[in-house]
């Protein structure tokens, strides 16, 4: 068989097992193994079992996301999340809609410290859905609000994500980390926006919270010590150059478990919880990172990453259709595989692309994050609406796909801003590395 027909067929085989319930990196690593057997032989194809789960596993680069997770797990059970919405409800609840931008401010805030948009959905939602319920929120908008909410824990660093394609594609992370930020905060505007008009245009849906008086709100900032702790030891230390992205997780981490004694939430129970949670969201990424590389290899022999930058060479695409093709490709199957997978699989194929028009590498990581962001509250996916399904039970998922759908319409703004300025994800890289 022609070896670009069976990447093809890989390709359409791999979807296949993914929608009939087979583990994702099981899933690639199996796809990939065959393929690469049908294109160089069984020796060969053994070889490669041989040398990527170790090389993976032993790779430094990566060597940060089991660390970042940990200070992001660390961090919810010292009861950080309660706190930073607390202080966002006091100073944004007083206005028509306000519960929902403090919730959403929080998600941005939360986001900054766990790296993760499930873990970031999953928190807030447990935090904020009762609150809002208090103040007669319609529920199908609450739910929505947060699912997408938590679709910023990939955008904004530090992001597990980022590390991801940063490895992948060779891209530096603290590049990757700086570019999230204003892009974050745009889309946390967005939504604030959003929101604001929604209360304007029904009120019953998003009333006004309870108004509290200036010094109840500058005594709420008391309860933020902890994130800022976070911020400006890991972040800060990233961007001023003093550690690097590794060194800042692994700080990070310790920082979290400090507050975690500091705040009396360091029992035998919360510590054990923590850990679990960290092993077993790091167990998946490296497996999904194992068989991806495999699966990965077996489409570079087949030839169709090159295939591709040769077609688009030949056919005199302009760059503005081809990054369009690519937003339409990583938006479609981000509805139907996970962030992760999906940033593994589809960066090497696309990377010739980005060489051949000369695209920046930090830009195009940003483009394909908010790509998958708007995959996480897309059906039949929708990884963040499956989350918060689970949070309550008041709201059934065909109700929180709804509730999300202005926000999702939202991210489809930003992304068109973000394609037609670039500035703005390169902005900060800029400023603080100087590319």
């Amino acid at each position: 068989m022609d070896p670009i027909l069976l990447g093809v067929l890989g390709i359409v085989i791999l979807v296949v097992l993914l929608f009939s319930g087979v583990q994702v990196g099981i899933a690639l690593a199996g796809v990939g193994f065959v393929g690469f057997v049908l294109i160089r032989g069984w020796v060969p194809a053994l070889g490669l079992f041989k040398t990527i789960p170790y090389s993976t596993a032993a790779s430094f680069s990566l060597a940060v996301i089991p660390l970042f997770i940990l200070m992001g797990q660390l961090a919810f059970y010292s009861g950080i999340s309660a706190q930073l919405y607390e202080a966002c409800d006091k100073w944004l609840g007083r206005f028509r809609g306000g519960v929902a931008s403090a919730t959403v401010g929080t998600c941005a805030l939360f986001a900054a410290i766990c790296g993760s948009a499930t873990a970031t959905s999953a928190t807030i939602g447990t935090v904020a859905l009762p609150e809002m319920a208090k103040y007669k929120y319609d529920k199908t908008f609450s739910a929505g609000l947060i699912a997408a909410g938590g679709t910023l824990g990939i955008l904004i660093p530090p992001s597990v994500a980022f590390i991801i394609y940063g490895t992948v594609s060779g891209t530096s992370i603290g590049n990757m980390f700086a570019a999230g930020f204003l892009p974050g905060i745009l889309i946390t505007l967005i939504f604030m926006g959003i929101i604001v008009v929604t209360a304007i245009r029904n009120p019953e849906k998003a009333p006004i919270g309870e108004k509290y008086s200036l010094k109840e709100r500058f005594v709420s900032l008391k309860g933020v010590w902890g994130f800022l702790v976070l911020f400006i030891v890991v972040l800060g230390g990233i961007f001023g150059g003093f550690i690097s992205p590794s060194e800042g997780g692994g700080i990070g981490a310790f920082a979290s478990f400090v507050i975690l004694i500091i705040t009396r939430k360091a029992t035998f129970k919360n510590i054990v919880l923590a850990l679990k949670d960290t092993l077993r969201t790091s167990s998946m990424i490296f497996t999904i990172m194992i068989g991806a590389s495999i699966f990965g290899q077996f489409l570079n022999f087949a030839g169709l990453p090159n295939m591709l930058a040769r077609m688009a060479s030949e056919m005199n695409i302009p760059s503005i259709v081809a990054i369009l093709i690519i937003i339409v490709i990583f938006a479609f199957l981000g509805c139907l595989i996970d962030a992760i997978p999906l940033t593994i699989i589809l960066v090497p194929m696309f990377w010739p692309l980005v060489t051949l028009y000369g695209w920046n590498p930090t830009w195009f990581g940003i483009v394909v994050t908010v790509c998958m962001m708007i995959g996480l509250v897309t059906p039949p996916v929708g990884m963040c609406c499956y989350v918060m399904a689970g949070v309550t039970k008041e709201v059934t998922l065909p109700q929180i796909f709804r509730g999300a759908f202005p926000f999702l319409c939202g991210m489809i703004v930003a992304l068109i801003l973000l394609v037609a300025f670039p500035q703005i994800s390169l902005l900060l890289p800029r400023l603080f590395y100087g590319r």
